[in-house]
């Protein structure tokens, strides 16, 4: 779409707009172009701000709520429409920074204090979110994520429990770190997934795209290129490397795809029941310690039950009442 003009811009940022400008403008801020415009005009901005300048900005009210509600439903309607998870969340900045405007939404505050977000989605589900610097995140069942409304100005944190897909704008100014309850993740702009469930021993990080750092308990440094995986445990505080085709597999759940690469059935159940939000019973009889490899389109439980079925000697009865599945040979 062709972008609106300056002053088309400041008015909607401003809150005088119309209510047809404010649709146009919400839908540019949704695609690719609209996003990098305002990472770029946060950083730009805040070189000008200096101390002692805090009463220059103003805080004001978006004069129609009705508007507002408007541009929610425009830009998840035109920037999410093809997302096939069930929920969408996208979340815009209402930043107006020194040299181009002198007030800022007052529930966006450069220097106040900073609030947060936090979502949790729950077993069977799936959720993306787009944050106010163009960054998005997939986020997998039975997850917890902790953001700032805003992202500071040297940097931008999240909290992670549990799993999820970044795709992280770059902006070597302002690196994205992922905190996982001791060690973290920092990046400039690249794709990579994070496993870190609390019931877990482990913490997973596996990198498509870029180059990240592990910050470990004890301060070291792992640095990860492309094509490789960081597997960390939680007690020692120790790490391991491993390059491999196995990396591709741990987020194709991001596109709706059950994956597995030499998992044992304890892992594969583990993780059905996160997707699922199913128990299962395992006769005594049944190994664990079973390797299971799987690539599957289906998002039915049925139909990955009979796809187990084909590459294994098992048998899985599903009983959708109790939502619990019986594993047997």
């Amino acid at each position: 779409m062709d972008r609106p003009t300056d002053k088309q811009i400041a008015d909607v940022l401003a809150g005088i707009a119309s209510v047809e400008e404010a649709k146009m403008v919400a839908r540019w801020f949704a695609t690719e172009a609209g996003s990098a415009y305002l990472a770029s005009a946060f950083d730009r901005d805040a070189k000008t701000i200096g101390m002692g300048d805090e009463e220059l900005y103003v805080p004001h009210t978006i004069p129609s709520e009705e508007v507002w509600t408007r541009i929610q439903k425009q830009i998840r309607r035109y920037r999410l429409r093809r997302i096939l998870f069930r929920a969408a969340v996208v979340v815009i900045p209402l930043l107006l920074l020194a040299g181009m405007y002198k007030q800022l939404d007052e529930r966006v505050s450069l220097f106040g204090e900073t609030k947060y977000e936090e979502v949790y989605v729950p077993k069977g589900e799936r959720m993306q979110i787009m944050f106010q610097d163009g960054s998005k995140v997939y986020i997998n069942s039975d997850t917890y994520l902790r953001y700032p409304e805003k992202f500071g100005m040297k940097s931008r944190e999240v909290e992670l429990s549990g799993e999820a897909y970044f795709v992280v704008s770059p902006n070597k100014k302002r690196p994205f770190i992922v905190q996982l309850g001791g060690p973290s993740v920092q990046v400039v702009g690249t794709s990579f997934n994070v496993q870190n469930y609390p019931d877990d021993d482990k913490i997973t990080v596996c990198l498509d795209e870029g180059k990240i750092n592990m910050h470990l308990v004890s301060e070291r440094q792992i640095p990860l290129q492309p094509g490789q995986r960081v597997v960390y445990d939680k007690e020692h505080d120790a790490c391991q490397v491993i390059s491999g085709d196995n990396v591709r597999y741990l987020s194709l759940w991001k596109e709706n795809i059950i994956a597995f690469k030499d998992a044992s059935l304890s892992e594969v159940i583990t993780k059905l029941q996160r997707w699922y939000d199913v128990d299962f019973d395992v006769e005594k009889n049944v190994s664990q310690n079973l390797l299971i490899t799987l690539i599957s389109d289906q998002t039915i439980l049925e139909n990955v039950l009979l796809d187990l079925e084909k590459i294994t000697p098992l048998k899985f009865e599903y009983d959708r009442k109790l939502k619990r599945v019986r594993v047997y040979l």
